[in-house]
């Protein structure tokens, strides 16, 4: 095993994920667990999200529209066609993959805030389509009766974590391969990417696809636990809840998303008795994160192992 591989960053998070994975056979507080496996769900969301505007710089607001889409997907394959829930989730994902093809061909003429705005609009579309055709998606009511993934919430508890240590692993492959490092370039500048012959169609499209393949599978996760998916799913709630999970842990990180999440969730279900202020509140955290942390928590908590390990 090379020595990077033993280094102390990686050993601590073994560490801490092998401490983590035994949770449920410590507890059975099946409160605990739920909101956990909601986690894993969104920091899948997060860190599907980073490759897309982490990497390359692509400020969209219709990543949640993929992950609804992937839920609806996952729902109707299930209550229409028959399949298994956990093949649904894979259905979800070449669906998020699908629709992030089309999304990043339709916006590659778009950059910066005009991005953002054509984007925000799928999402607001999806909803109106979602309450419209309210036959197919049960509108605000939504689909009831899904199959879940497991009887068990310690089953779903590990799948879904298996799941989200499989989609940081792939992300973080991709990111530190050449493509990562082609998609990086285009974050810094285009026209100086262009130069150096790296294709800004190619990549900007690969990056969509890639991360709307994950988004996807973070809808099917979804619905597979839940039991259903409704109109709901494409509420701005959702959407901003997703900016401020990757902004507090750390773009263009993978893993820093994720962290993201964890801290985003759990402190929205402690701060449930404030409900009305909850996003004020983490707007104010964000501010205040990224003021003493300019590169969020995983980039503090980076510098804080490289410094232990050059003393």
């Amino acid at each position: 095993m090379s020595e990077k591989a033993l280094s102390p960053g990686f050993v601590l998070g073994i560490i801490v994920l092998a401490i983590y994975a035994l949770y449920p056979a410590v507890t059975g507080d099946s409160y605990i667990l739920r909101v956990f496996i909601l986690i894993h769900i969104f920091a899948i969301l997060a860190a599907s999200m980073d490759i897309i505007v982490g990497y390359t710089g692509q400020l969209t607001a219709g990543h949640t529209a993929i992950w609804g889409w992937g839920a609806f997907f996952s729902a109707w394959s299930i209550m229409y066609a028959g399949l298994h829930p956990f093949a649904s989730i894979f259905v979800a994902g070449a669906v998020g993959a699908v629709l992030g093809l089309g999304i990043g061909i339709l916006c590659l003429r778009f950059r910066y805030l005009l991005l953002t705005l054509v984007t925000f609009s799928i999402l607001i579309l999806s909803y109106a389509l979602a309450r419209h055709f309210a036959q197919y998606t049960g509108g605000e009511l939504g689909i009831h009766g899904v199959p879940e993934l497991a009887s068990s919430k310690i089953i779903i508890f590990y799948v879904s974590l298996a799941f989200l240590v499989a989609t940081i692993v792939i992300l973080q492959m991709i990111g530190r391969s050449e493509i990562g490092l082609r998609m990086r370039a285009l974050k810094d500048t285009e026209e100086g990417a262009k130069v150096l012959g790296v294709d800004v169609v190619k990549y900007k499209v690969m990056a969509n696809v890639i991360g709307s393949f994950f988004a996807g599978i973070a809808g099917g996760l979804y619905t597979t636990y839940i039991g259903g998916v409704g109109a709901s799913i494409f509420f701005v709630d959702h959407l901003l809840r997703l900016i401020l999970m990757w902004g507090i842990g750390g773009g263009g990180t993978i893993i820093g998303p994720a962290i993201g999440a964890y801290v985003i969730m759990l402190l929205g279900e402690y701060l449930r008795f404030i409900e009305e202020y909850r996003l004020i509140l983490f707007g104010i955290v964000l501010i205040i994160i990224l003021r003493i942390f300019p590169e969020g928590i995983y980039g503090f908590i980076r510098k804080l192992i490289y410094r232990g390990e050059r003393h």
